[in-house]
């Protein structure tokens, strides 16, 4: 399993640097506010694209586990729950956030997660269940 979890790690690093440059570029050159449509209407923190694409990637790997061991076609059965998880993904921002400008943004850094994670990963899977040998 550590050949599917070195390409997670490894994309999920890199995700979660250029979503927080992302997020960076976006507050300070383009003025985008990060607000969530609460009642109180909280401000997303800055370190939380990071925290959330590690938390993503961590759960992408148990996923990834899961599948490779339960599954007779771990590469394209990843490739199909993840891209339906990624579609998902894109509601919860435009639900959620007060502006879609912001909207837009959290999309995209759900597009670049997805991007790095989800091919490598499935790189890394075998084609099929490997079979004990007698």
């Amino acid at each position: 399993m550590n050949t599917v979890f070195r390409p997670l790690v490894i994309s999920t690093l890199i995700a979660a640097v250029i979503n927080q440059v992302v997020y960076f570029v976006a507050v300070e050159f383009f003025g985008v506010a990060f607000v969530l449509a609460t009642a109180d209407s909280a401000s997303i923190p800055l370190m939380t694209p990071a925290l959330l694409t590690v938390s993503g990637g961590i759960i992408g790997g148990f996923m990834g586990a899961s599948i490779a061991s339960r599954t007779g076609s771990p590469k394209n059965v990843w490739l199909s729950i993840t891209l339906v998880a990624l579609a998902l993904s894109f509601v919860l921002p435009l639900l959620g956030i007060e502006s879609q400008p912001a909207a837009l943004w959290l999309n995209g850094m759900h597009v670049v997660a997805g991007a790095l994670i989800i091919p490598m990963v499935r790189q890394a899977l075998p084609s099929a269940k490997a079979t004990p040998e007698d």
